[in-house]
């Protein structure tokens, strides 16, 4: 299926631009450790943005117009995100969290294509692809905004940009999943389904391993409250025709805590 340019890429591509973090007087704030190592591995993720984009090139992605129109400003913008994060990060006193598997740095030297490669005849990649996008961007927004709070003012004011950022990309998947599932068949929506629950994984967990990530996110999940606006993620999915009811956060989260 290939669709031609739309409503939200238009959106997307009217708002577009870098976030601005530059002499604002971060090098001058002081982080506790835990909100470092969390934003340590945000800039991690950040990067990893090539990585996506380098497997939707694999599958195939480019193909499609409005995806292949998104992904090199979503790219520009996510390695902006990281050189904010990593200018923040450059004196803090914080233990590096550490990948917990050999498999971890090879993905991340863009060697791990195999497993991306029969799935580039799967017709509806472009999808599951858009689907993970919403949800990886929600909990982004999630995690950035939820930071700010009791950040020092330019802390804050870097990470809510960064939020509004993630959300303006969020939204992009998300109405992206839709039109495509809109336009899919019952049969393709439940081999979608199958598949989406076995390749899901919350944002972090491929790049470090299930065991550093949970060193790491463990204390700042154990917060309600937090728990609450990541369990609405699922909401997000159920909303994308054929996925109601595939639960997959509050699932994660019921094996995790």
């Amino acid at each position: 299926m290939t669709l031609l340019a739309t409503g939200h890429l238009r959106r997307f591509e009217q708002q577009a631009g870098l976030i601005d973090w530059r002499d604002t007087g971060l090098e001058r704030c002081v982080l506790d450790a835990d909100r470092a190592r969390i934003l340590h591995v945000a800039a991690m993720l950040e990067e990893d943005t090539a990585i996506t984009t380098a497997h939707a090139r694999t599958l195939g992605l480019m193909r499609c117009p409005d995806i292949a129109a998104f992904l090199p400003q979503w790219e520009h913008e996510e390695n902006e995100h990281a050189l904010a994060l990593r200018f923040l990060l450059r004196n803090q006193h914080y233990r590096v969290p550490e990948p917990t598997t050999e498999t971890i740095s090879i993905r991340r030297r863009l060697i791990a294509r195999l497993p991306a490669q029969p799935l580039a005849l799967f017709p509806e990649t472009a999808f599951l692809f858009c689907v993970l996008g919403a949800a990886a961007e929600y909990v982004a927004t999630v995690m950035y905004s939820e930071l700010a709070k009791g950040s020092d003012p330019p802390v804050a004011a870097l990470l809510r940009a960064i939020a509004r950022q993630e959300a303006r990309h969020f939204a992009f998947f998300e109405a992206e999943a839709k039109q495509r599932g809109a336009a899919m068949s019952a049969l393709h929506g439940r081999v979608a389904t199958r598949v989406l629950r076995a390749v899901w994984e919350p944002i972090g967990v491929p790049t470090l391993g299930i065991a550093a990530w949970s060193a790491v996110f463990s204390e700042w999940l154990a917060d309600p409250r937090i728990q609450q606006r990541l369990v609405m993620m699922d909401r997000v999915v159920d909303s994308i025709p054929h996925l109601d009811g595939v639960g997959l956060m509050a699932t994660f989260l019921d094996r995790a805590l």
